[in-house]
């Protein structure tokens, strides 16, 4: 008995020989691939520094676009509490002094409005 030598016949101690001169699908006479790979490879490189630097631009981009819609929204509710508080309903800002309805205050605010001059007009009395 011989043992199996895990080759692909049964019964030989050796595997034929295989070297073919050329890869297969080369045509003889062509380049070797490693030139055309390390090309295909750097190329490939070149893209994804591309593409990451893409996605940091567009991190960035967001980024910024957030901070300013904050902002906006900030300046907005800020010249609003200013209108407000210019126009004297601004709500009380911690415990009422003088724990006063919601109608007294309308009332109060209407008043200070009325008795501000419009704009062109003489007071009226």
């Amino acid at each position: 008995d011989i043992p199996p030598t895990g080759s692909a016949f049964r019964g030989s101690t050796r595997s034929p020989p295989r070297k073919p001169s050329a890869p297969p699908g080369d045509p003889p006479g062509t380049p070797p691939l490693a030139p055309v790979l390390q090309l295909l490879r750097n190329q490939l490189q070149e893209k994804d520094a591309l593409i990451r630097h893409l996605e940091s631009d567009w991190e960035r981009s967001r980024a910024q676009r957030e901070r300013e819609e904050r902002l906006l929204v900030t300046a907005w509710y800020n010249m609003g509490l200013a209108l407000q508080q210019q126009e004297g309903g601004a709500p009380p800002r911690g415990p009422p002094s003088g724990a006063q309805s919601f109608l007294a205050q309308q009332r109060l605010a209407t008043i200070a409005r009325r008795a501000r001059t419009p704009h062109g007009r003489a007071p009226s009395s």
